[in-house]
This record gives C-alpha cells, sequence and structure tokens, in this order.
C-alpha cells in the first residue's frame, strides 16, 4: 500500500481496544459523532491528476484513446506515473461502517479508482463490502482488488465483547471465503492481539486454520497498543467490569503509559509475532501480507520488491533492527518501487549492480532472488524465527509469574 485515506472520521464499530479512540487523532465521541467526508471521491481525483495520472473516462471523452488499438492504448498507459495501491479504508476508521450504508462514500471512492485504474487495499471488520463485489471484480480485473478482514478472536463471544457492532468472526470468515471465490485477493489481519485474553494457543491456533480453509492468503499476527488517556481508560473499564481476572496483568503490562502505547515487553505472557509464525508454519499458511504485482510492473522486478519488503519487515518488527542495519534493504526495496528497468535485463546485461548503485553484497543478494525466489539474509531471519519460537514454546512464560514483578 502507498497511499490511504478514510472516507470518515469516527468509527461505529466501537471496538473497546481500538486506537483511534485516543486523543490523538482529535476526534471526540469517536464512536457515536461520525463526520461523513461526501466529497472525498472528488479531491481523490484532484490529488491523482496533481502526480499525473489520467481517469479513462477522460482519455474516452477527451483523447483519440478509443479510436486506439490494445497495443497502442497499453503502451500509452506504460508510459503514465507508475501505479500505486491505495488503501481505501482501514487506517483509523471502517470505511464500510454502517454509515457507508446510507452516505456511500466508499463506493465513490472505489469507482474513481476503478476510472484511473488504480490498485486497491481494503482493511474492515465489515460484511458490507461484499454487496461492492461487482465493483472490486472490476478493479480486480483493471489492476488488483486486496481484500483484508481483521479477526482477532476465534470466538464470536468474546468478539463481540471487543467489537460490539462489527461483523462477526464467523461473518467475516464467511465474507473472506466469497471474497477469495470471486477471484480477489485477500486474507486476514489478526491485529491487535489482546494479551492474556487472544494470545493463547487455541485462539491462534483456530485463527490460523480457519483462514486456511476459507482460502485466505496470509494471517499476519500483531500485539496491542493502548495510549494513555482515553483509549486505555475504556478498554481497561471493559476488561475489569468482563474479564477481571485478566485485569492486573493487563494493568502491569501497560503501566509504563508509553505515549504511543507500547506494553512493557518483557511483561507480555506471549510474542504474539513468534507463536504466529510458528503456528502458520505448522499449517502451512503464510504469515505475512503477500506484495502483490502492479499494473505493468516487471514479473521480476516485483519478485524481487516482495522479498526486500519481507526482509524488513522480519528485521523490524521480530528482532527491532537499528535503522542503519535494515537501510540497505528499504532503501533498495524504495528505489524499485519508484520504478527501474526490468532487473532479469539488467542482469542479463551486466548492469544491475551499476544501475541499482549497489554493492556485491547486495548484488549477490539481489541474484539469489531472481534465480531462487528467496536469498539467504532472508532464510537465515527465518531460522532465527524458528529458533525464538521453539524458546517461546519450551518457557511457557505464563508460568513465571517473576515476569510479571
Amino acid at each position: 500500500m502507498n497511499r490511504s485515506l478514510n472516507a470518515y472520521r469516527g468509527c461505529e464499530h466501537g471496538c473497546v481496544y481500538c486506537d483511534g479512540n485516543s486523543e490523538y487523532y482529535h476526534v471526540d465521541n469517536f464512536y457515536s459523532r461520525i463526520q461523513v467526508k461526501e466529497n472525498a471521491a472528488q479531491v481523490l481525483r484532484k490529488e491523482l491528476k496533481k502526480i499525473g495520472f489520467t481517469s479513462r473516462s477522460e482519455l474516452e471523452t477527451e483523447t483519440l484513446w478509443k479510436f486506439l488499438d490494445d497495443e497502442d492504448a497499453k503502451r500509452i498507459a506504460e508510459k503514465v506515473p507508475r501505479k500505486i495501491v491505495i488503501g481505501v479504508c482501514g487506517g483509523v476508521s471502517d470505511g464500510f461502517q454502517q454509515a457507508e450504508q446510507v452516505h456511500k462514500v466508499t463506493y465513490r471512492i472505489l469507482e474513481s479508482l476503478l476510472d484511473y485504474g488504480l490498485p486497491v487495499f481494503i482493511l474492515t471488520k465489515s460484511t458490507l463490502v461484499l454487496e461492492y463485489l461487482d465493483l472490486l471484480k472490476e478493479i480486480n480485473e483493471r489492476a488488483f482488488a486486496n481484500v483484508v478482514f481483521t479477526i482477532t478472536c476465534a470466538d464470536d463471544s468474546v468478539q463481540s465483547v471487543f467489537e460490539p457492532k462489527a461483523a462477526s468472526t464467523s461473518e467475516r470468515f464467511d465474507a473472506l471465503k466469497e471474497i477469495r471465490k470471486a477471484g480477489l485477493f485477500g486474507g486476514v489481519m489478526a491485529t491487535p492481539i489482546i494479551p492474556t485474553i487472544g494470545d493463547n494457543v487455541e485462539n491462534m491456533t483456530s485463527l490460523v486454520k480457519k483462514t486456511k480453509a476459507t482460502g485466505g492468503e496470509f494471517i499476519q499476527f500483531g500485539g496491542m497498543t493502548l495510549k494513555p488517556g482515553r483509549q486505555k481508560e475504556y478498554f481497561m473499564r471493559v476488561i475489569k467490569r468482563r474479564y477481571q481476572e485478566n485485569y492486573d496483568l493487563i494493568e502491569r503490562i501497560y503501566e509504563n503509559n508509553n505515549t504511543y502505547g507500547q506494553p512493557i515487553w518483557k511483561r507480555l505472557p506471549v510474542n504474539v509475532m513468534v507463536m504466529g509464525h510458528h503456528l502458520c508454519k505448522q499449517h502451512g499458511v503464510r504469515d505475512r501480507s503477500v506484495r502483490h504485482k502492479i499494473p505493468y510492473e516487471y514479473e521480476s522486478n516485483n519478485r524481487v520488491l516482495a522479498v526486500l519488503l519481507d526482509i524488513v519487515f522480519r528485521m523490524n518488527m521480530f528482532f527491532g533492527m537499528s535503522r542503519s542495519a535494515t537501510k540497505p534493504y528499504w532503501e533498495l526495496a524504495a528505489r524499485i518501487e519508484r520504478g527501474v528497468d526490468e532487473l532479469a535485463k539488467l542482469r542479463s546485461e551486466g548492469e544491475l549492480e551499476e544501475r541499482l548503485m549497489i554493492n556485491d553484497t547486495m548484488g549477490e543478494t539481489v541474484n539469489e532472488i531472481l534465480d531462487s525466489g528467496t536469498c539467504r539474509v532472508l532464510e537465515n531471519l527465518e531460522t532465527r524465527i524458528d529458533t525464538m519460537a521453539n524458546m517461546e514454546i519450551d518457557s511457557d512464560i505464563r508460568t513465571s509469574p517473576d515476569e510479571f514483578v
């Protein structure tokens, strides 16, 4: 995802843990006062034109586009700015919340993105997305549509406590199955996993198995942040009322009142990303979102870019490596993302390192990826994560009260 937007401010789903409820976003009455961005689609069109994109409707009405044969049309399309993936919803509020049934702002945004032929990423907790399936299939034919569902609790009764007005877990998995049957990309974002409630093996295993059963491409686990103030206070009130036996442990995990809501890591009962990686490997499901090829992108470029992004993700999220350690990988990823010549062709012409401005070590990594779809750097990271997972399973931190002192 290269850019994102929100069709609404505030969200009616009422998720107890929602980061959007914090003062950080300056939205009062986040769950009940929904601000509708009625002109979002028009603003989006203006912004896309500013960076050089032209819509299909403009080409057909203001140029000779409709008289061109397919080859000429493709050649012209390849010369416009490199396509970018637009995140339509799921950042701070859900674009498919109840207000969308009335205002249709997200629908108009999707229509605009279809007109511009741009790929779409959707993150939602609503089955309303299925009502737009025909439109999403059109987008998928011109670019791609990736529909991801946030699902954190396998049990509907637990889920209803923390996501009271969102679709149930069962309904979301059913919707994901329909999305995949329609030929669209899709998976599960299992974030946030609530410590001491959602981080048990039973819940996480069930989520992995259900993702696989419904044809999801991946399930990516992540922890929970609790920003001090409105977000944390509301969440802890619900915990005290509904899960009193978990209250003290959760309070200790977040007693640092970190500005960004980060927990005291050593007090977490489970490293959900490491455990999630282990369970996904055990059941044959990818534990990281998929980087899909954008229109007119070279296959070899997409292959290398996807692995580089996986490397950066593992380094950052599993090991907290410094920016300097990850720099060679994210810099090269950004360079390829902006658009370079076909990497397979550059290699055959002996110009790979020079054109990418990389040293011999990075050149070896790129060549390994071009040859096999992976590389030693990523494989070594995966091995280290496997070791961490084995330690996590063997140690059984839940029985170590000293971690909470």
